[in-house]
């Protein structure tokens, strides 16, 4: 009887054993729905938007055509504003505009100038023949007192915009003639100037030609005399903002575990998928076309060499592709239109997969996840150009950088300490037609040989003497000679003139944070202290709107008092560089309500190239070469091209570390695959237990655990040496 007691226990610890093996046979299924609104929290838009309403990704739905933007602004040697050309009785102007396909539904003329103050004398407007008149802006857009008065932004140009009947458009060469009857100047319209398209663009180097001056009321035209002076050849500031949909798009899928798709940290079992099935949904109607493409890895970096070539499919379905040998997916969807009035839509994806579990090899091993804190690659939407931190070596030598930050407790003190510097260095001034970061601070000694500093503005306010843009650019320099990405951005409510700021990237707040060295200031959240960037300030400035404000009714009418401005729940850092408070309505609270629309130019590598030049300091902007921010009460500026309202392709993550931590044959040895978003990315830097940090060669190690409470950490490090912020794991494991 013992005997038979014996070896029944025998055979049921036998069968316990056996029962993962058994189980293994038995094929595992996963079957799973990515709608819209998830692949759009981590995907690339190329020239799409994520319709929320109908939870849809579409090709975006307004287009500029214009032919002027490289080179718009004073052009260098220019005075007496003769880059404008000054209508009145006789003077007529003449701009083209080609259209490849003139279908819209809706549309606006846009254009550069400046109304006279009080004008009464309507705009004539002639487009392809077909005339009508835009009335003086008083009359017309009476709330609109930017065009009208000087109360808002004295005498400087505006962005006008008419619309106009997009039925009178054509397939090529649009006509537009513009003019006005008045005796004395009634209007102006900007020219930009020929010689400085190679300074704005590396492409559209010269302009096309495409307007003329009469000065005889329409009987002759002249091509090469343009603006009051007749000094200019170059083209009108002139444009058409259609909406419709552009002609193509790409989104661009974040790395998808085909086994794991809600992409949970966890550690990723081996797998062997057997086979799987994808279908995309979509809506193509007519005149429309999407093509599906597709990629496999089992490493789930895409920037690793392990991945498959992309691969068109057939249609929107891809069934049964048998045994992938890869776990990880990866998809383009190009979106593409012949008619501009419809588009396709994708609204998700489905995904089917069969697998086994490949169990390890029998041992006594057991671990389990305790704890598992990790970063958040998303890529932008729009390529950004970083600067090379080693350019400016010379820049944190030459200033002494490393002791103005030598007294910091902290990359965000220091950070700070940066910005007080930026703040009363004495500062020169910027080569417009050739940006470098080392014209502006000046460096000048005292006696003992110490650099001297500018702060006799503070007895007279606590805003700095000189250009707002110049005192940031030398903040933003010095942040980037000490390995902190660092960006300038343009705030500029519609109405309002404009301000220059900047946004740094923190590793302490893991954030964007914003920063002004105008006033040696950054606004912070009052719940929880932490500092706050510009959409977050952005979020908060809605919240006091009583409706959308544009150029039609702008917030200096829908927002009349600057003290209005402390109804915005944010708070104000103070510090020491001044004794007039940051708080004071005619210091600092009226800067928020520039913060509705957010412009920053798309690269940032001035030390590193001096071509092209973003922006003359002369005008408004207008074109590709900055990147907008909008969102439902700040809705897109129409001088723009590149606009996006998804918070994470305009605040998108830095320096991450995030980790795939996955099984291997061998037991108690784990898989760590590390992705980033670095600029100037040098090394990963890891950290087991209690020892100490050393390089990753790769981005892919193995993770030996030991008995006991395994602890892994994992950093980005720049060529300048700053580490990013820190992704944490810890695995217990019992033998």
């Amino acid at each position: 009887m013992k005997t038979h007691k014996l070896l029944f226990l025998y055979l049921l610890e036998y069968a316990l054993l056996s029962l993962p093996a058994i189980l293994q046979a038995e094929p595992l299924a996963t079957n799973f729905t990515l709608e819209a609104a998830a692949l759009e929290q981590r995907g690339q838009f190329k020239q799409l938007r994520y319709h929320k309403a109908s939870n849809t990704i579409k090709l975006d739905d307004m287009e500029l055509i214009e032919d002027d933007a490289p080179a718009i602004g004073m052009p260098k040697g220019a005075s007496d504003r003769s880059w404008f050309e000054r209508l009145h009785k006789g003077i007529r102007i003449r701009k083209e505009l080609v259209l490849d396909d003139p279908r819209a539904f809706s549309g606006y003329l846009v254009f550069n100038g400046l109304e006279m103050k009080d004008n009464t004398f309507p705009l004539n407007i002639s487009i392809n023949g077909h005339q009508f008149l835009r009335p003086p802006s008083r009359d017309a857009h009476p709330f609109a007192k930017q065009y009208y008065t000087r109360e808002w932004a004295g005498d400087l140009d505006n962005w006008f915009f008419v619309e106009i009947p997009v039925g009178a458009l054509k397939k090529g060469a649009n006509e537009f003639i513009l003019w006005a009857d008045s005796d004395d100047t009634s209007w102006e319209i900007m020219v930009a100037s020929d010689e400085e398209y190679i300074r704005g663009s590396s492409t559209r180097t010269h302009h096309p030609n495409r307007s003329t001056k009469s000065r005889d009321g329409g009987s002759f035209w002249d091509f090469d005399k343009l603006g009051w002076k007749d000094e200019l050849d170059g083209e009108y500031c002139i444009r058409l903002s259609l909406d419709r949909y552009v002609s193509e798009g790409t989104y661009i899928s974040p790395v998808i575990d085909m086994v794991n798709p809600a992409g949970e940290d966890t550690i990723k079992k081996r797998v062997d998928i057997s086979s799987c099935s994808l279908k995309w949904d979509m809506d193509v109607p007519n005149g429309s076309e999407a093509v599906i493409f597709v990629r496999t890895s089992n490493n789930p970096v895409p920037s690793s060499g392990e991945w498959s070539k992309y691969r068109a499919i057939d249609g929107s379905d891809l069934h049964d592709m048998k045994n992938p040998n890869a776990r990880y997916l990866q998809f383009k969807a190009v979106l593409k239109t012949g008619n501009p009035l419809v588009t396709p839509a994708l609204k998700g994806l489905a995904i089917s997969t069969t697998y086994e579990v490949i169990e390890p090899p029998q041992s006594n091993i057991f671990y389990r996840l305790v704890d598992f804190r990790n970063g958040e690659v998303i890529r932008p939407s729009v390529d950004f150009t970083h600067e090379d931190f080693a350019k400016l070596k010379e820049y944190r030598e030459r200033f002494r950088l490393d002791d103005v930050v030598a007294n910091a407790h902290t990359e965000f003190e220091a950070q700070l300490l940066l910005m007080k510097w930026a703040y009363e260095i004495p500062i020169g001034n910027l080569d417009r037609y050739a940006w470098d970061f080392y014209d502006l601070p000046q460096q000048r000694f005292d006696e003992d040989g110490n650099i001297q500093l500018d702060t006799e503005f503070k007895s007279r306010g606590r805003r700095r003497v000189g250009h707002c843009l110049y005192c940031n650019l030398t903040l933003i320099g010095a942040c980037l000679a000490m390995g902190y990405p660092a960006r300038w951005v343009n705030i500029a409510t519609r109405s309002t003139y404009g301000h220059e700021v900047t946004e740094v990237w923190s590793n302490d707040f893991n954030k964007w944070i914003f920063l002004d060295a105008t006033r040696d200031y950054y606004i912070y959240d009052p719940d929880t202290g932490i500092p706050m960037n510009l959409i977050e300030i952005n979020d908060r400035l809605q919240e006091i709107m009583p409706r959308q404000a544009n150029w039609e009714f702008p917030i200096r009418w829908l927002v009349p008092s600057d003290s209005l401005a402390y109804n915005v729940d944010i708070a104000y850092r103070e510090g020491f560089s001044s004794t007039f408070s940051i708080k004071d309505v005619n210091q600092g609270p009226h800067l928020l309500l520039l913060m509705g629309q957010l412009h920053t130019p798309v690269r940032n590598d001035f030390a590193s190239r001096h071509d092209p030049v973003p922006w003359r300091i002369s005008s408004n902007w207008g074109g590709n070469l900055f990147y907008g921010y909008y969102n439902d009460i700040f809705p897109r500026k129409r001088e723009y091209s590149l606009h996006t309202d998804r918070p994470q392709d305009f605040n998108y993550p830095l320096n991450q570390s995030e980790l795939t931590v996955s099984e291997t044959v061998q037991p108690g040895v784990l898989r760590v695959d590390i992705d980033t978003e670095t600029p100037c990315f040098e090394t990963f830097v890891m950290q087991t237990d209690e020892s100490g940090w050393q390089e990753i060669p790769g981005s892919t190690f193995e993770w030996m655990l030991h008995e006991g409470l395994n602890r892994l950490r994992v950093q980005t490090r720049n060529t300048a040496g700053v580490l990013g912020p820190e992704s944490y794991v810890s695995v217990v494991m019992n033998n």
